[in-house]
């Protein structure tokens, strides 16, 4: 395998910070983002920003984890793109987990 051109490094880096700035905007959006409509769905739109901005990410995420196979098996950038997508399943799981969670206790 050879090593990765110039363009792919500024790939890499473009895309990192990508997804920092997408994954630090979602906690941003939800904790500024003023609660409207009513009743049972107030504070919806919070919510709905919050996941808007980590699919975001997660895409993001994903192009990164595939722009870092480029690198030799081992290496830490490598294992660096792992953390994004992982930090999105992590979130998938958590949703995931609270949805069933939510639903065993009616």
């Amino acid at each position: 395998m050879s090593d990765p051109t110039d363009g792919q490094r500024l790939m890499l880096t473009v895309l990192f910070a990508l997804w920092v700035i997408a994954f630090g905007y979602a906690f941003y959006a939800f904790a500024t983002t003023i609660p409207g409509g009513g009743g049972f769905v107030r504070g919806m739109n919070r919510v709905t920003a919050y996941l808007g901005w980590q699919g975001i990410a997660g895409m993001v995420a994903i192009a990164l984890f595939a722009v870092g196979r480029v690198w030799p098996k081992g290496s830490a950038v490598r294992r660096m793109t792992v953390v994004p997508i992982a930090l999105a399943i992590l979130h998938i799981a958590g949703i995931l987990g609270v949805i069933l969670w939510a639903r065993t206790t009616i």
